[in-house]
């Protein structure tokens, strides 16, 4: 008999496209391929508490009042009542008292409970605004607690417990199967094409990629360069106005978020992707970014600030950039540019995918989680 998991996000899950949802939607369909049954709660509309269960979108609470992720852990406290699951994977939203409530109520009932800590540490990420000022003080109140109630963590770092918890490291990954190798542009051959794909947050640093490319003309600089912004968000506007300083609207071009046929045929103009260069900005040294790994699936090489151990080894799949606030070196760029040129390069995108799926697929990332619920399942029977 198939044993049934909880999937449980207190995420407002209403945009398929997104990048988050995308990748919850392929945990848990890695979850499943590993033989369990798995429901899944989520928040829609922001307002409305869902259920996915038995290829279903069935509602649990209509209208939630704010904040609604204490909401959503009350509401979902309240359905367990008549519900019951072995396990439950929870990815974490911080600490809260209704949180703390769900997680006691959990335990009493003897499901085996999993934690996904997305980014750790996260203190530095929520300092930006009174409410998540607010929200850290919460969680910080609260989090030390939850060794009480909590069985395992699952975080992006190198952590044996976290909060005084036993934790497994699980990386960032993606659906291969979903992705498909970026075909480059013959046409293009003259011109560096760089593409980045973000939200657009401090984390992501892009500024200092076009100060480096407004430096580079403003030294007299011939290589044509051309920066491919994908997405949108708190930092677009400081983006905006540095392309202007700098006269690069030739050479900058904004597209929004886009996604499918659009977002591929950018992928198709691309001979480097930019990944987060501004990890420093969050007191973070490492990271486990999920876009440096739809990177390595398109088969790009990539501007790091850390170094993403998935890639091949070698100056024309990876350049580390400084971890500070120093303008990216275009001459840098230009030499891995250069060093990938003087190979087949479709022969190099297909070693970069392949090297990056043997860890970076979701199904192998998944597995520590797995393996998690399969050891109880022994225990248990």
């Amino acid at each position: 008999m198939m044993k049934r998991i909880l999937y449980y996000t207190a995420r407002d899950m209403t945009n398929p496209a997104e990048g988050i949802t995308r990748k919850i939607w392929n945990q848990i369909h890695a979850l499943e391929s590993y033989g369990f049954c798995v429901d899944v709660v989520y928040r829609k509309n922001d307002e409305d508490l869902m259920i996915w269960k038995n290829g279903k979108e069935k509602l649990i609470k209509h209208r939630m009042k704010r904040p609604y992720k204490v909401e959503a852990s009350r509401f979902l406290r309240i359905y367990l009542k008549n519900h019951r699951y072995e396990g439950i994977y929870i990815r974490y939203v911080f600490d809260d008292l209704e949180f703390q409530r769900l997680l006691k109520y959990l335990k009493k009932s003897g499901t085996k409970i999993q934690v996904e800590i997305p980014t750790f540490p996260y203190d530095e990420e929520l300092k930006d605004t009174l409410e998540n000022k607010i929200v850290l003080l919460l969680d910080r109140a609260f989090r030390n607690k939850m060794k009480k109630y909590v069985d395992q963590i699952a975080v992006v770092a190198q952590k044996r417990e976290v909060f005084g918890i036993p934790a497994v490291e699980l990386k960032n990954g993606v659906d291969f199967t979903q992705i498909s190798l970026a075909k480059r542009n013959n046409e293009l051959r003259n011109c560096i094409n760089i593409i980045a794909v973000a939200g657009f947050a401090k984390w992501h640093a892009f500024d200092r990629m076009i100060c480096g490319m407004g430096e580079y003309y403003q030294r007299g600089g011939q290589r044509e360069i051309r920066l491919h912004m994908v997405g949108d968000g708190a930092e677009t506007s400081l983006y905006k106005e540095l392309v202007k300083k700098y006269g690069l609207s030739q050479k900058v071009k904004f597209y929004g978020f886009q996604n499918g046929a659009e977002l591929e045929e950018i992928y198709n103009t691309a001979d480097i992707a930019l990944s987060s260069i501004g990890i420093h900005r969050v007191g973070l040294k490492t990271a486990q970014t999920l876009k440096s790994k739809e990177y390595g699936a398109k088969g790009l090489p990539i501007i790091s600030e850390y170094l993403v151990e998935e890639y091949p080894e070698g100056k024309q799949y990876q350049l580390i950039v400084p971890m500070d606030e120093s303008p990216i070196s275009v001459q840098d760029v230009i030499a891995m540019y250069d060093a990938m040129m003087v190979q087949n390069v479709e022969e190099e995108r297909e070693k970069i995918r392949s090297t990056v799926e043997k860890e970076a697929d979701i199904r192998a990332v998944m597995k520590p989680a797995a393996d998690f619920y399969k050891s109880f399942d022994e225990v248990r029977e």
